[in-house]
Protein backbone atom coordinates (compact mmCIF):
# COMPACT_ATOMS: atom_id res chain seq x y z
CA UNK A 1 0.00 0.00 0.00
CA UNK A 2 1.29 3.60 -0.63
CA UNK A 3 2.14 6.20 2.51
CA UNK A 4 -0.29 8.53 3.37
CA UNK A 5 -0.32 10.89 1.99
CA UNK A 6 1.86 9.60 -1.14
CA UNK A 7 2.33 12.73 -3.36
CA UNK A 8 6.24 13.29 -3.54
CA UNK A 9 6.93 16.85 -1.66
CA UNK A 10 8.15 19.34 -4.23
CA UNK A 11 11.30 20.02 -3.35
CA UNK A 12 11.36 23.66 -2.81
CA UNK A 13 9.20 24.41 0.12
CA UNK A 14 8.52 20.93 1.20
CA UNK A 15 8.21 22.24 4.62
CA UNK A 16 6.56 24.96 6.12
CA UNK A 17 9.05 27.41 7.78
CA UNK A 18 8.30 28.78 11.21
CA UNK A 19 9.76 31.62 12.28
CA UNK A 20 11.42 32.72 15.62
CA UNK A 21 11.83 30.62 19.05
CA UNK A 22 8.87 28.94 19.12
CA UNK A 23 9.71 26.14 17.04
CA UNK A 24 6.87 23.17 16.34
CA UNK A 25 4.51 25.81 17.84
CA UNK A 26 5.10 28.80 15.13
CA UNK A 27 5.93 31.35 17.15
CA UNK A 28 5.31 33.77 14.63
CA UNK A 29 8.56 35.98 15.58
CA UNK A 30 10.01 37.42 12.32
CA UNK A 31 13.53 37.14 13.32
CA UNK A 32 13.98 34.39 10.48
CA UNK A 33 16.29 35.32 8.16
CA UNK A 34 17.61 34.15 3.81
CA UNK A 35 21.50 34.54 4.75
CA UNK A 36 22.31 34.51 0.80
CA UNK A 37 20.27 35.75 -2.17
CA UNK A 38 21.79 33.46 -5.35
CA UNK A 39 23.06 30.36 -5.88
CA UNK A 40 26.57 29.29 -3.76
CA UNK A 41 29.53 28.45 -6.29
CA UNK A 42 31.58 25.37 -5.08
CA UNK A 43 28.51 24.44 -2.73
CA UNK A 44 29.28 21.27 -0.89
CA UNK A 45 27.16 19.50 1.99
CA UNK A 46 28.04 17.58 5.43
CA UNK A 47 26.28 15.82 7.83
CA UNK A 48 27.39 14.91 11.18
CA UNK A 49 25.38 11.66 12.54
CA UNK A 50 24.10 11.11 15.90
CA UNK A 51 25.51 8.22 17.86
CA UNK A 52 24.28 4.83 16.51
CA UNK A 53 24.99 3.26 13.06
CA UNK A 54 24.58 4.64 9.57
CA UNK A 55 23.46 0.88 8.96
CA UNK A 56 20.40 0.98 11.78
CA UNK A 57 18.31 0.99 8.79
CA UNK A 58 16.55 3.86 10.40
CA UNK A 59 17.30 7.58 11.38
CA UNK A 60 21.14 7.99 10.83
CA UNK A 61 20.39 6.05 7.39
CA UNK A 62 17.83 7.77 5.92
CA UNK A 63 20.06 11.35 6.63
CA UNK A 64 22.79 9.48 4.88
CA UNK A 65 20.81 8.29 2.19
CA UNK A 66 19.86 11.56 1.69
CA UNK A 67 23.28 13.29 1.93
CA UNK A 68 23.78 10.71 -1.26
CA UNK A 69 20.84 11.05 -3.25
CA UNK A 70 21.14 15.26 -3.50
CA UNK A 71 24.81 15.02 -4.19
CA UNK A 72 24.31 12.73 -6.89
CA UNK A 73 21.45 15.15 -7.96
CA UNK A 74 23.66 18.54 -7.57
CA UNK A 75 26.67 17.31 -8.19
CA UNK A 76 28.14 18.42 -5.49
CA UNK A 77 30.97 17.30 -3.00
CA UNK A 78 29.44 15.55 0.26
CA UNK A 79 30.59 13.95 3.52
CA UNK A 80 29.43 11.86 6.54
CA UNK A 81 31.45 12.52 9.80
CA UNK A 82 30.21 9.34 11.67
CA UNK A 83 29.02 10.26 15.73
CA UNK A 84 30.26 7.07 17.87
CA UNK A 85 30.25 8.73 21.46
CA UNK A 86 29.39 11.76 23.49
CA UNK A 87 32.92 12.87 22.71
CA UNK A 88 33.03 12.73 19.29
CA UNK A 89 29.77 15.87 18.68
CA UNK A 90 31.73 18.78 18.65
CA UNK A 91 34.97 17.35 17.67
CA UNK A 92 33.07 16.17 14.46
CA UNK A 93 31.13 19.60 14.02
CA UNK A 94 33.92 21.53 14.24
CA UNK A 95 36.03 19.70 11.69
CA UNK A 96 33.40 19.81 9.14
CA UNK A 97 33.19 23.49 9.50
CA UNK A 98 37.05 23.91 9.41
CA UNK A 99 36.68 21.64 6.09
CA UNK A 100 34.49 24.41 4.68
CA UNK A 101 31.50 22.43 3.76
CA UNK A 102 28.66 25.24 2.95
CA UNK A 103 25.83 23.48 5.36
CA UNK A 104 26.31 21.34 7.95
CA UNK A 105 23.64 19.15 9.07
CA UNK A 106 23.98 17.74 12.71
CA UNK A 107 21.43 14.65 12.83
CA UNK A 108 19.73 13.86 16.29
CA UNK A 109 18.33 15.53 18.87
CA UNK A 110 21.36 14.91 21.33
CA UNK A 111 23.72 17.12 18.55
CA UNK A 112 22.12 20.46 19.42
CA UNK A 113 25.11 21.71 21.84
CA UNK A 114 27.49 20.93 19.24
CA UNK A 115 25.38 22.43 16.89
CA UNK A 116 24.71 25.56 19.61
CA UNK A 117 28.28 25.57 20.37
CA UNK A 118 29.89 25.85 16.62
CA UNK A 119 27.76 27.90 14.61
CA UNK A 120 28.48 30.84 15.68
CA UNK A 121 32.00 30.65 15.00
CA UNK A 122 31.66 30.03 11.46
CA UNK A 123 29.16 32.69 10.24
CA UNK A 124 29.81 31.97 6.83
CA UNK A 125 28.62 28.72 6.67
CA UNK A 126 24.77 27.52 7.55
CA UNK A 127 23.26 24.83 9.78
CA UNK A 128 20.59 22.69 9.93
CA UNK A 129 19.64 20.72 13.25
CA UNK A 130 17.53 17.10 12.65
CA UNK A 131 14.93 17.10 15.39
CA UNK A 132 16.47 19.81 16.66
CA UNK A 133 14.12 23.07 17.80
CA UNK A 134 15.45 26.40 17.08
CA UNK A 135 14.43 27.36 20.55
CA UNK A 136 17.17 25.00 21.92
CA UNK A 137 19.95 27.01 20.53
CA UNK A 138 20.95 29.44 23.54
CA UNK A 139 23.05 31.37 21.76
CA UNK A 140 20.13 31.25 18.75
CA UNK A 141 22.64 31.62 15.83
CA UNK A 142 21.68 33.72 13.07
CA UNK A 143 23.22 30.90 10.30
CA UNK A 144 21.52 27.88 11.60
CA UNK A 145 17.50 27.01 11.25
CA UNK A 146 16.21 23.55 13.26
CA UNK A 147 14.40 20.92 11.39
CA UNK A 148 11.19 19.49 13.23
CA UNK A 149 8.94 17.02 12.32
CA UNK A 150 5.36 16.20 13.19
CA UNK A 151 6.29 12.39 14.71
CA UNK A 152 3.16 12.41 16.67
CA UNK A 153 1.05 11.80 13.00
CA UNK A 154 2.80 9.16 11.62
CA UNK A 155 2.22 7.45 14.99
CA UNK A 156 -1.13 8.15 15.27
CA UNK A 157 -1.95 6.50 12.14
CA UNK A 158 -0.14 3.27 12.87
CA UNK A 159 -1.62 3.20 16.44
CA UNK A 160 -5.01 3.28 14.75
CA UNK A 161 -4.25 0.47 12.65
CA UNK A 162 -3.13 -1.60 15.12
CA UNK A 163 -5.59 -1.17 17.44
CA UNK A 164 -8.36 -1.69 14.06
CA UNK A 165 -6.43 -4.82 13.97
CA UNK A 166 -7.04 -5.62 17.16
CA UNK A 167 -10.42 -5.77 16.96
CA UNK A 168 -10.23 -8.13 14.58
CA UNK A 169 -7.98 -10.88 16.55
CA UNK A 170 -9.39 -10.13 19.53
CA UNK A 171 -6.55 -8.24 21.58
CA UNK A 172 -6.86 -5.78 24.04
CA UNK A 173 -2.81 -4.88 24.35
CA UNK A 174 -0.71 -3.06 22.38
CA UNK A 175 2.93 -1.61 22.94
CA UNK A 176 5.53 0.50 21.85
CA UNK A 177 9.20 0.42 23.08
CA UNK A 178 11.12 3.90 22.71
CA UNK A 179 15.27 4.27 23.22
CA UNK A 180 15.13 6.88 25.68
CA UNK A 181 13.53 10.14 26.48
CA UNK A 182 13.37 12.26 23.98
CA UNK A 183 11.11 14.51 22.14
CA UNK A 184 10.82 12.94 18.86
CA UNK A 185 10.35 9.37 20.47
CA UNK A 186 7.89 11.23 23.18
CA UNK A 187 5.86 12.47 19.53
CA UNK A 188 5.56 9.06 18.01
CA UNK A 189 4.66 7.49 21.25
CA UNK A 190 1.98 10.00 22.18
CA UNK A 191 0.53 10.00 18.84
CA UNK A 192 0.78 5.61 18.84
CA UNK A 193 -1.52 5.97 22.04
CA UNK A 194 -3.72 8.84 20.58
CA UNK A 195 -4.43 6.92 17.58
CA UNK A 196 -5.16 4.11 19.10
CA UNK A 197 -7.58 4.98 21.81
CA UNK A 198 -9.44 6.52 18.54
CA UNK A 199 -10.02 3.37 17.21
CA UNK A 200 -10.40 1.48 20.36
CA UNK A 201 -11.02 3.51 23.56
CA UNK A 202 -10.34 0.03 25.50
CA UNK A 203 -7.03 -0.90 24.27
CA UNK A 204 -4.14 -0.74 26.50
CA UNK A 205 -1.21 0.55 25.40
CA UNK A 206 1.93 0.11 26.93
CA UNK A 207 4.61 2.55 26.73
CA UNK A 208 8.87 1.58 27.96
CA UNK A 209 11.76 3.08 27.56
CA UNK A 210 15.24 0.89 26.37
CA UNK A 211 17.20 3.64 28.09
CA UNK A 212 19.55 3.28 25.65
CA UNK A 213 21.66 6.25 24.86
CA UNK A 214 23.64 4.48 22.20
CA UNK A 215 20.28 3.70 19.89
CA UNK A 216 21.91 1.12 18.75
CA UNK A 217 21.84 -1.79 21.58
CA UNK A 218 19.30 -3.92 20.34
CA UNK A 219 19.52 -6.46 23.36
CA UNK A 220 17.77 -3.60 25.91
CA UNK A 221 15.12 -3.29 22.88
CA UNK A 222 14.56 -6.79 22.59
CA UNK A 223 14.58 -7.29 26.20
CA UNK A 224 12.22 -4.51 26.51
CA UNK A 225 9.78 -6.29 23.61
CA UNK A 226 9.90 -9.28 25.59
CA UNK A 227 8.44 -7.60 29.02
CA UNK A 228 5.59 -6.01 27.00
CA UNK A 229 4.53 -9.29 25.00
CA UNK A 230 4.81 -11.25 28.06
CA UNK A 231 2.17 -8.69 29.61
CA UNK A 232 -0.23 -9.45 26.83
CA UNK A 233 1.08 -6.74 23.84
CA UNK A 234 0.46 -8.17 20.65
CA UNK A 235 1.66 -5.32 18.25
CA UNK A 236 5.00 -4.25 19.38
CA UNK A 237 5.63 -0.34 18.03
CA UNK A 238 9.54 0.52 17.49
CA UNK A 239 10.66 4.04 17.98
CA UNK A 240 14.16 3.60 19.10
CA UNK A 241 16.82 3.57 16.06
CA UNK A 242 18.82 0.63 15.86
CA UNK A 243 18.21 -0.40 19.09
CA UNK A 244 14.69 -1.44 17.92
CA UNK A 245 16.02 -3.85 15.13
CA UNK A 246 15.84 -5.87 18.94
CA UNK A 247 12.12 -4.94 19.57
CA UNK A 248 11.12 -6.14 16.37
CA UNK A 249 12.94 -9.55 16.26
CA UNK A 250 11.29 -9.87 19.77
CA UNK A 251 8.37 -9.45 17.95
CA UNK A 252 9.05 -12.37 15.08
CA UNK A 253 10.13 -14.32 17.45
CA UNK A 254 6.69 -14.53 19.58
CA UNK A 255 4.52 -14.62 16.53
CA UNK A 256 2.92 -11.28 17.16
CA UNK A 257 2.85 -7.99 15.01
CA UNK A 258 5.73 -5.45 14.84
CA UNK A 259 5.64 -1.69 13.24
CA UNK A 260 9.15 -0.10 12.31
CA UNK A 261 9.78 3.29 12.36
CA UNK A 262 11.37 6.30 10.44
CA UNK A 263 11.89 3.95 7.43
CA UNK A 264 9.48 1.48 5.74
CA UNK A 265 10.66 -1.63 7.50
CA UNK A 266 8.35 -4.00 5.59
CA UNK A 267 11.10 -6.04 4.13
CA UNK A 268 12.19 -7.64 7.73
CA UNK A 269 9.26 -10.19 7.34
CA UNK A 270 5.95 -10.83 6.97
CA UNK A 271 5.43 -10.00 10.66
CA UNK A 272 6.13 -6.51 10.35
CA UNK A 273 2.56 -4.42 10.04
CA UNK A 274 3.84 -1.44 8.72
CA UNK A 275 6.08 1.44 9.82
CA UNK A 276 5.70 5.44 10.75
CA UNK A 277 7.16 7.17 8.06
CA UNK A 278 9.49 10.20 8.92
CA UNK A 279 11.65 11.77 5.60
CA UNK A 280 14.71 12.53 7.16
CA UNK A 281 16.41 11.66 3.95
CA UNK A 282 13.86 14.45 1.85
CA UNK A 283 14.31 16.65 4.64
CA UNK A 284 18.30 16.68 3.99
CA UNK A 285 17.39 16.95 0.49
CA UNK A 286 15.44 19.91 0.41
CA UNK A 287 17.56 22.27 2.85
CA UNK A 288 20.50 21.48 0.30
CA UNK A 289 18.83 23.04 -2.57
CA UNK A 290 17.95 25.40 -0.65
CA UNK A 291 21.14 26.58 0.00
CA UNK A 292 22.15 25.85 -3.20
CA UNK A 293 20.31 28.28 -4.48
CA UNK A 294 20.75 30.86 -1.85
CA UNK A 295 17.45 30.21 -0.61
CA UNK A 296 17.87 28.63 2.81
CA UNK A 297 15.95 30.61 6.00
CA UNK A 298 17.37 30.40 9.10
CA UNK A 299 16.61 31.67 12.55
CA UNK A 300 13.47 29.31 12.87
CA UNK A 301 12.09 25.62 12.02
CA UNK A 302 11.40 23.77 9.25
CA UNK A 303 8.39 21.72 9.89
CA UNK A 304 7.59 18.37 8.20
CA UNK A 305 4.08 17.12 8.74
CA UNK A 306 1.65 14.75 6.78
CA UNK A 307 0.32 17.89 5.22
CA UNK A 308 3.70 18.31 2.79
CA UNK A 309 4.38 15.00 2.79
CA UNK A 310 7.20 15.07 5.54
CA UNK A 311 5.32 11.89 7.30
CA UNK A 312 3.36 9.09 6.60
CA UNK A 313 2.60 5.70 6.80
CA UNK A 314 4.27 2.65 5.30
CA UNK A 315 3.73 -0.11 3.21
CA UNK A 316 1.09 -2.33 4.64
CA UNK A 317 0.83 -6.31 5.37
CA UNK A 318 -1.14 -8.18 3.01
CA UNK A 319 -3.11 -9.88 5.94
CA UNK A 320 -4.78 -6.50 7.09
CA UNK A 321 -7.75 -5.63 5.82
CA UNK A 322 -7.92 -3.23 3.12
CA UNK A 323 -10.65 -1.76 4.44
CA UNK A 324 -8.57 -1.06 8.22
CA UNK A 325 -6.32 0.39 5.41
CA UNK A 326 -8.92 2.69 3.66
CA UNK A 327 -10.26 3.53 7.43
CA UNK A 328 -6.21 4.72 8.62
CA UNK A 329 -5.52 6.67 4.64
CA UNK A 330 -8.65 8.34 5.57
CA UNK A 331 -7.70 9.07 9.06
CA UNK A 332 -4.44 10.42 7.65
CA UNK A 333 -6.26 13.02 5.13
CA UNK A 334 -8.40 14.37 8.29
CA UNK A 335 -4.98 15.10 10.11
CA UNK A 336 -3.30 16.71 7.16
CA UNK A 337 -6.67 19.21 6.71
CA UNK A 338 -6.38 20.08 10.47
CA UNK A 339 -9.66 18.13 11.09
CA UNK A 340 -8.44 16.06 13.92
CA UNK A 341 -5.18 17.73 16.36
CA UNK A 342 -3.04 15.52 17.21
CA UNK A 343 -1.04 16.47 20.60
CA UNK A 344 2.72 16.01 20.65
CA UNK A 345 2.75 15.05 23.89
CA UNK A 346 0.35 13.09 26.46
CA UNK A 347 1.32 11.32 29.36
CA UNK A 348 2.25 8.26 29.52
Amino acid sequence: MQPVPLRRPIVLLTAAFLAGCGGGGGSGNTSATTQTTKPVSGFKMAIVTDIGSLQDRSFNQLANDGRKAIGKKLGIPTRVYETHAESERIPNMLAASKAGYNLVFAVGFLNYNALNAVAPRFQKLQYAGIDQDYALFSKKPKNATGVVFAEQEAGYLVGYLAALEGKKEGFKTISAVGANNVPAIVHYISGYIQGAKKANPGIKVLANYANDPTFNDQAKCHETALNQINQGSHVVFQVAGGCGLGALQAAKENKVWGIGVDADQRYLGPHIMTSALKKVDRAVEDLTTFAKQGKLKTGGDYLFSLKNGGMGLGSVSPKIPKAYVTKTNAIGKQIAQGKIKVKATVKF
